[in-house]
């Protein structure tokens, strides 16, 4: 029988998923005090590849993967290739993360630990956390979801209640014209995080409603884009023209907080946060290529997981530093390798899926 996760467990893995770590950072930072603007355009952007794309093959397919649709309208040679890709795609994205997670551990808490040795237990508790499967890792998602929307909250209220917003710094809106705020929102933006949702092509088969995925997916969607929008039109107004060259400028932001002498030095929150979503989202792309890694090779997920397990942790060291890595990923990945995977080759796989549906209606018709 069939995993089934609720809609409350979907809807909180694609928050939680969407959400990640992106709040943390200035997005679109090449836009400047309209960084903010620029997000927004990507999530309108995001919204309409989920909506006319992703959702579009949910709806032809709803009893399928991504890998089982493509090997249904492509055929072995070109579908195993295709899905080959998509696999190494999803642990591609999981090995950002899990050196995201090792280089920011040793900068933050764990100075003097070996990365190797963060790395690999990041590995080993992701693994460990899907071994259960679809469901038990999604209900995860709906027992942490209050809790990370409980401490943004709170660093929201502080930062506006103790005075370290200055709306004067987003001002004045587009002063330099609406071409900065479309080349940083495209593809960038729409790339890292709107795009993303592609890997949810592997996870909508499992909702035990069915009929309401469409609804849940675009719900939560506008809820996390908003949400960040927000936040990066909060780090503008709190930090100014510091905003895109500061690492992580939330949490410097928030280690200005001071509240009545008593209340100093939160953030740690803003780390838990950090670390939670960088977590989830490097568990949820394992769990991908978990998933195709078991469709493709008929292995057991005890086998699929130590497989891409490996993969992940090997190529965790790709990079020689954490410069190097953000350097690759803004440079090339978000605007020349994660488009093909989350535009390119869905937008084809659609077009490919509705002429056939198309063309096997009108032969049944006739």
């Amino acid at each position: 029988m069939m995993e089934r996760i609720s809609l409350n467990q979907l809807g909180s893995m694609i928050v939680l998923f969407l959400i990640g770590s992106s709040p943390l950072f200035l997005l679109a930072s090449e836009a400047g005090k309209d960084a903010w603007l620029s997000v927004f355009i990507g999530m309108l952007c995001g919204l309409a590849l989920l909506w006319g794309v992703n959702l579009v093959l949910y709806r032809y397919e709803p009893d399928m993967h991504l890998f089982e649709i493509i090997m249904k309208y492509l055929g072995k040679p070109a579908g195993y290739l295709v899905s080959v890709c998509y696999v190494l795609y999803f642990c591609y994205k999981s090995i950002r993360n899990v050196r995201e997670f090792g280089d920011l551990s040793l900068i933050y808490l764990l100075p003097q630990t070996p990365l190797a040795a963060v790395m690999l237990l990041i590995c080993v508790t992701a693994g460990l956390s899907i071994l259960g499967g679809v469901a038990v890792f999604f209900r995860m998602a709906e027992f942490t979801i209050p809790i990370v929307i409980v401490i943004y909250a709170l660093l929201f209220l502080l930062m506006a209640g103790t005075g370290l917003l200055n709306l004067e710094n987003i001002m004045p809106v587009l002063d330099e014209g609406i071409k900065p705020v479309w080349d940083a929102a495209f593809p960038e933006t729409v790339s890292f995080p709107f795009g993303e949702l592609v890997l949810f092509l592997m996870f909508w088969k499992y909702a035990d409603n069915r009929n309401a995925v469409t609804a849940i997916a675009v719900k939560c969607y506008l809820i996390s884009g908003l949400f960040i929008t927000l936040t990066n039109l909060l780090i503008v107004a709190g930090m100014g023209k510091l905003a895109p060259v500061v690492s992580v400028p939330l949490m410097q932001l928030t280690s200005s907080i001071e509240a009545a002498r008593v209340l100093e030095r939160i953030d740690p929150l803003v780390a838990l946060l950090l670390f939670t979503g960088v977590m989830f989202k490097l568990t949820s792309y394992y769990l991908g290529a978990v998933l195709g890694i078991r469709y493709l090779m008929k292995l057991s997920n005890k086998t699929a997981i130590l497989l891409a397990g490996g993969i992940i942790f090997g190529g965790s060291f790709l990079f020689r530093n954490y410069m190097e890595h953000i350097w690759f990923g803004f440079r090339y990945n978000l605007k020349y390798h994660f488009p093909l995977f989350q535009i390119v080759f869905p937008i084809m796989l659609v077009m490919i899926v509705a002429f056939k549906n198309r063309l096997a209606a009108k032969e049944h018709a006739e």
